[in-house]
């Protein structure tokens, strides 16, 4: 860490792609889940950057609270309860919310830049 180098032969993975359960005869590329096999050494760099960030960024508050994706302790069901107790004084007294949810999903290419 202290050379600021990441060796190359620690960022090859070795992808092995695993049929979803119950989608073995579907043609789709979706139906395929990637485990991506990483050297070890690669593994433990990157844990010790990851929790060096990580702890840098809590401790010097620069993560913010509704921040909920990728924060440990928080999950989809804290997300919801806040928007629950955000709204929910807003509806008793009759007012109108509306609320848009986005997910956006990359489309596949193919090779040459074509959508599959």
């Amino acid at each position: 860490m202290k050379r600021g180098y990441f060796p190359k032969e620690w960022k090859i993975a070795k992808i092995i792609p695993i049929v979803k359960p119950g989608k073995e005869n579907s043609l789709d590329p979706s139906k395929y889940h990637p485990i991506n096999l990483l050297n070890i050494g690669g593994k433990v760099l990157e844990k010790l950057l990851i929790n060096r960030v990580m702890h840098y960024i809590y401790k010097n508050g620069y993560i913010n609270d509704n921040q909920y994706g990728f924060t440990p302790q928080k999950s989809t069901s804290d997300a919801a309860m806040a928007v629950k107790e955000f709204l929910e004084p807003e509806l008793v007294k009759g007012k109108v919310a509306i609320m848009v949810s986005l997910d956006y999903k990359e489309p596949l290419m193919l090779p040459g830049g074509q959508p599959y």
